[in-house]
């Protein structure tokens, strides 16, 4: 990487001086063209630099992103290992906006292989729908949040 000239030290001090203070001091080496420009960029060099470097970022990294659908599976369950599935559900994504969802459903009493035979079902359906073969991410609920109509845990209290 090239590296950037070095600012002349009797420059450096002389740029917090006001124009009438520099030629004052240094009335050798006073040039009003080429002074007043180093002196605005030693003042203003970090601003400067920093919208340059801002421009090169905006200009270097536009890359179009690919229109993606995707899965996020929401599971509603409490924040232990050992805890049940209370309830599942499915959203599918475009992007930002949201474009479909597989309803929430209790899954109380369903055996583990119950929940991944399930699972798969709607993979396939949404797989064969919105082209992808697995969930996105998985976001964990707390059943205390549950949705859905009539839910057993609402009653509780």
């Amino acid at each position: 990487m090239a590296r950037s000239k070095e600012i002349p030290e009797k420059c450096r001090r002389c740029a917090p001086l006001s124009p009438a203070e520099a030629r004052a001091k240094h009335p050798t080496c006073w040039d009003d063209k080429l002074c007043t420009a180093r002196r605005f960029y030693i003042n203003n060099r970090d601003r400067i630099n920093q919208k340059r470097s801002r421009k090169r970022i905006e200009t270097k990294h536009q890359v179009s992103a690919p229109n993606v659908k995707y899965g996020i599976l929401h599971v509603w369950r409490e924040n232990r290992e050992d805890s049940p599935i209370h309830a599942i559900g499915v959203e599918i994504w475009e992007q930002n906006t949201k474009i479909a969802m597989v309803a929430p459903v209790h899954c109380a009493g369903w055996l583990p292989s119950q929940v991944h035979e399930y699972l798969r079902q709607v993979l396939d359906v949404l797989g064969t729908e919105y082209g992808f073969k697995k969930f996105a991410a998985q976001v964990r609920i707390d059943p205390s949040q549950c949705s859905i109509q009539g839910c057993f845990l609402k009653g509780k209290g």
